[in-house]
């Protein structure tokens, strides 16, 4: 028999760092790249992405650091923080292992990127395309249309969809793609429009129709996560409506997918929770209707003629695709559907 130990890091009681956190920040100092570093952990990008995010949130500082490089260069590499930290955690476990006269056997797996990594919002369009891609490699990877541009603009991914609205100019997407890339080298490529609402138990037993009505009957939220298009729905709302996230019960509580939401109104965790059509009529849930959304994808321009994205190209033109998608209560394509436009600043 062989002796196993694990080793965490603690602040004031509060869990900070274990194997898991440690194991991802030691594959982004090796490879400098995210992807990599979840690969060669055997993880998800996703969920290598969330535990970076929920480690930055506890510490109260960011632990990497984006390089831009769109075309073949970019990645992640580790802040000053990030280094302290995973050398703190590397420390400790030498020791304790020293102590117990063994010593933690790291297992990396060989990296292998895959073709086509397409990151940002979570929709089911997104995993219909990925299912008509033939011929290469694809990796989805749900971590919000916000971090998903910032993951195509650092190299990490091919495209990332998106559906954020800006108020001031009335449109989808294009103002917070030419907030993040310089002027002339990002690509919008057009999607298909969704219908976002509040999704509700069968029949709206209580009878809701806004977020006011949500306050004003104790009801409990299921939350998107901060920088989801959904979450951004929100919180168009409450200023909209002048409401205090305060109000809001469960409004602290974040998730990460339109299917969680459901999911937690169908158990009864949550009153109501914004999110698609679709995925409320799945758990034969009510909606409410808020808005259509226009749901597109961000390319860097350096690699729209790359295979992976032409391949996808072609999958998001097809009848197929379109045919499939409209399968879907609530998701529709438009006249638009794969057009491209270059974004000017």
């Amino acid at each position: 028999m062989e002796p196993r130990f694990q080793v965490w890091l603690e602040e004031g009681g509060k869990y900070i760092i274990g194997e898991k956190e440690a194991r991802v920040l030691e594959g982004i100092r090796s490879y400098g790249s995210l992807i990599a570093a979840a690969k060669s952990a055997g993880m998800t990008y996703a969920y290598a992405w969330n535990l970076i995010e929920e480690l930055s949130a506890r510490v109260g500082e960011e632990m990497v650091v984006a390089r831009r490089g769109g075309g073949d260069g970019g990645g992640t590499a580790l802040t000053a923080k990030g280094e302290e930290l995973l050398e703190r955690y590397l420390d400790l476990e030498a020791r304790v292992g020293s102590y117990l006269g063994t010593r933690t056997k790291r297992v990396f797996r060989e990296f292998r990127r895959s073709d086509l990594v397409i990151a940002g919002s979570s929709c089911i369009g997104v995993k219909l395309i990925s299912g008509l891609i033939k011929g290469v490699s694809v990796e989805v990877a749900e971590v919000g249309s916000t971090a998903g541009i910032t993951a195509v603009m650092i190299g990490e991914a091919d495209l990332a969809g998106l559906h954020l609205y800006d108020d001031e100019s009335g449109e989808y997407n294009t103002p917070f793609i030419k907030r993040f890339w310089q002027a002339g080298s990002a690509i919008l490529i057009k999607g298909y429009l969704r219908e976002q609402g509040f999704i509700v138990k069968r029949g709206n037993p209580k009878g809701l129709s806004s977020l006011r009505d949500l306050v004003q009957k104790r009801c409990r939220i299921a939350n998107r996560n901060a920088g989801s298009g959904t979450r951004s729905i929100l919180e168009r709302l409450i200023i909209q409506e002048g409401i205090d996230p305060a109000e809001l019960r469960g409004y602290e509580h974040e998730l990460r997918t339109h299917e969680e939401v459901a999911k937690e109104v169908y158990e009864g965790r949550a009153d109501a929770g914004i999110g698609l059509r679709g995925a409320a009529e799945a758990l034969g849930l009510g909606f409410i209707k808020i808005c259509d959304e226009e749901f597109d994808f961000v390319c860097d321009k350096r690699r729209l003629h790359k295979k992976g994205v032409q391949i996808f190209m072609n999958a998001l033109r097809s009848e197929e695709f379109r045919d499939r998608l409209e399968q879907v209560p609530g998701l529709r394509c438009t006249p638009e559907t794969g057009s491209i436009i270059e974004v000017k600043g």
